[in-house]
């Protein structure tokens, strides 16, 4: 059959063939997947003086645990990665194929633990006993070894530059503005609240008390939303500048951008690697896309996830998509990086990045200045949840 367009007809479909390839439409493989995600709703880990549940014991889920809601949550994202990269991975785990690393912390654990089980379900053949289950390798390092995971090892020049960037004008303003409100807080919950990193620490252990049924304070939802918007800016805080995303986002930016090169250049070990998960915490969702310059003031989610994807085209020619999955009742979303395309070539992403990937990260740390000591607003930014 033949189909006649004109030649109006013509013209439009050959700007739509022309746009597509502009946008990196032709077709693509899937190379390499690396995804980043914070653990499943928990429990308060620790709580303010004021509180009467000071002295619960939570039992029997315990303090900073997972709740059986955020177990769930953890095993359904598992499904969902399942879903998405079923045809790249293919129904059988192989070690080789597969690596998982989580923080030295209990709810990161468990929760890989639980998003593997939903990722990878026995298949046939590797179907072993009762359960529709397997297990899977995690591996984690001790919390002072962690710098990719977990960061408790002191880091001075990142302190250094915390305390300048709260010194500055912009954030003084903010510190000004919110004052009589922090003060209000501090009184109703007896904690000290010197930072940003205070008041997020208190919003989440009042948003932690409310997903697992604790009876919260009258004053609370009067604050809330005050908390929230304070506490988005800590995480933009965070990242501020190049200084402090290369010492916190830029060892984890590096391990992926490095394991993307040997992909390419064919050097990567294990050979057959595909795909890795780390397991970890809200911080390093915002240290990781500060370091891409693509986040937004927010507190990353529960379970909230970012997907980097390298794929290649026809040409050989490789290239990373960023996705971002921050609401799981919700299709993960794209994120450009600044300067690039939605599909940003390999080498120019390198090129982007170079200002915020450290060399020796702990050599980067040390200050110089042996009498150097942290003030509180430096100390303070060390909070994991």
């Amino acid at each position: 059959m033949i189909v006649k367009v004109g030649v109006v007809g013509f013209f439009i479909i050959f700007r739509l063939t022309v746009a597509n390839l502009l946008q990196g439409d032709s077709p693509r493989e899937l190379q390499m997947v690396h995804i980043v995600m914070r653990h499943g709703i928990r429990t308060p880990h620790h709580t303010y003086p004021n509180d009467p549940h000071i002295n619960d014991t939570l039992y029997p889920v315990g303090w900073g645990q997972l709740t059986n809601a955020g177990k769930l949550l953890q095993y359904e994202t598992g499904k969902f990665l399942r879903k998405r990269y079923n045809d790249f991975l293919g129904e059988n785990y192989w070690p080789d194929l597969y690596y998982c690393q989580s923080s030295d912390v209990v709810r990161a654990r468990a929760s890989g633990e639980l998003t593997n089980a939903g990722l990878w379900p026995p298949s046939k053949i590797q179907q072993w006993g009762p359960l529709d289950w397997q297990p899977i390798p995690i591996k984690s390092l001790p919390k002072k070894e962690d710098n990719l995971l977990f960061f408790i090892t002191p880091c001075e020049e990142y302190d250094r530059e915390m305390e300048e960037v709260v010194k500055s004008k912009e954030v003084q303003k903010i510190c000004r503005e919110n004052e009589k409100i922090v003060k209000m807080l501090q009184d109703l919950t007896g904690k000290d609240l010197k930072t940003f990193n205070d008041v997020h620490d208190l919003y989440s252990i009042l948003e932690t008390k409310k997903l697992f049924n604790l009876t919260m304070p009258a004053w609370a939802d009067k604050f809330m939303y005050k908390m929230k918007y304070l506490s988005d800016l800590n995480y933009v805080i965070l990242t501020y500048n190049d200084k402090l995303r290369r010492l916190r986002g830029g060892p984890l930016l590096k391990k992926i951008l490095n394991d993307w090169k040997a992909k390419r250049d064919g050097t990567i070990e294990p050979k057959k690697r595909k795909a890795f998960l780390y397991m970890t915490h809200d911080y390093n969702i915002a240290y990781l896309l500060g370091a891409l310059k693509i986040f937004d003031p927010q507190v990353p989610n529960y379970g909230s996830a970012v997907l980097l994807e390298l794929s290649k085209n026809q040409e050989n020619e490789f290239g990373v998509q960023v996705f971002y999955r921050n609401d799981t009742s919700l299709p993960p979303y794209e994120l450009t990086i600044p300067g690039c395309t939605k599909i940003c070539p390999l080498e120019k992403l390198v090129d982007l990045t170079k200002n915020v990937i450290p060399g020796d990260v702990m050599a980067e740390c040390k200050s110089g200045d042996a009498k150097y000591i942290p003030s509180e607003g430096g100390k303070k930014f060390k909070n994991v949840t």
